[in-house]
């Protein structure tokens, strides 16, 4: 008998849907919030879900549960959850790398070339340009070297760009020139033109990109932040961004989401803000459909040992 699944996430027909057009046997209750799904939740074995509208009354309707499997890459807004099960947990790691790599390429683009500059001065019917630069020659470092990171490497490379790494994990990878360890990443910071932050929320990675890796970055250098706001710290950032010790930076994650309107990255003129949308498409229904299925059929066959993405 296939397992029964509850989905809970926007849009959630959509999800359901891209599952059954791959294990149409698939037998998935949807609901757009907790609220709705509560009503659904007796029978339920696994949770799919985004996370963001977890509450304790929807766990306590679900006293089947054995699985949750996220509909998003960083989990630790779910392990957050109080009174949340000691069930196994699966990521989707590996689905976002397409739009998460092509904001990382934008932003590259976009900064040093002051596209926000330019931007306001059409907005002013004005004609004034802006320095132009190029990402030949370029150095790209990525923290946390993942599966997105594999993506971006393969576009960085056509680009012209070197990329280096810090990975605690990993100590080779195609396409990357050097891999530094974390207690290293002011040194790899050193000769990077941008540091792009891709690495989960640990207790290892929280506000590792700080004043000092910032300094190494140097005046001429840009951050560019996809991965957990927390990783960054924010205090130093802002000091860093206002007295010229970095060039610029790209931020797409924050400690505090939605981003504050007193935050001072709004009005600063060498930051561009985007709200949290690296990891979001059009197709991600179909982008997430093919590791929700697959561990579906895995947890059908072989139990929790099959799992892909398990994070506990």
């Amino acid at each position: 008998m296939p397992v029964k699944a509850l989905l809970i996430a926007p849009n959630a027909q959509s999800f359901a849907d891209a599952i059954k057009a791959l294990r149409p046997d698939a037998q998935i209750s949807a609901a757009d919030t907790a609220d709705e799904a509560i009503p659904l939740a007796g029978e339920a074995e696994v949770l799919i879900t985004m996370g963001s509208s977890f509450k304790p009354e929807l766990i306590a309707a679900m006293p089947k549960l054995k699985w949750i499997q996220a509909l998003s890459a960083g989990t630790d807004h779910i392990q957050r959850v109080e009174g949340l099960p000691d069930v196994p947990l699966t990521s989707l790691s590996g689905a976002h790398g397409p739009q998460m790599t092509e904001l990382a390429i934008l932003l590259m683009l976009a900064l040093p070339r002051n596209l926000r500059k330019t931007l306001e001065n059409q907005a002013k019917h004005e004609w004034k340009r802006t320095k132009v630069t190029t990402l030949v020659g370029k150095r790209l470092c990525i923290l946390g070297l993942g599966a997105i990171a594999e993506e971006l490497i393969a576009r960085a490379l056509p680009f012209g760009m070197e990329v280096t790494g810090v990975s605690d994990g990993r100590s080779e990878m195609d396409g990357v020139a050097r891999i530094y360890p974390y207690d290293r990443l002011a040194e790899a910071a050193a000769e990077a033109d941008f540091l792009c932050v891709l690495a989960p929320l640990t207790d290892r990675s929280r506000g590792i990109v700080n004043a000092e890796v910032l300094r190494a970055l140097g005046p001429d250098g840009y951050l560019v932040s996809m991965g957990r706001g927390p990783v960054v710290d924010e205090a130093a950032l802002i000091a860093a961004l206002s007295d010229g010790t970095i060039a610029g930076a790209g931020l797409d994650v924050f400690d505090v989401e939605p981003l504050p309107g007193e935050s001072p990255f709004w009005d600063m003129e060498n930051v561009i803000v985007t709200p949290h949308i690296g990891g979001a498409s059009d197709r991600y229904p179909q982008q997430a459909a093919p590791i929700v299925a697959g561990n579906l059929e895995a947890w059908e066959t072989q139990g929790a040992e099959g799992l892909r993405n398990r994070v506990r």
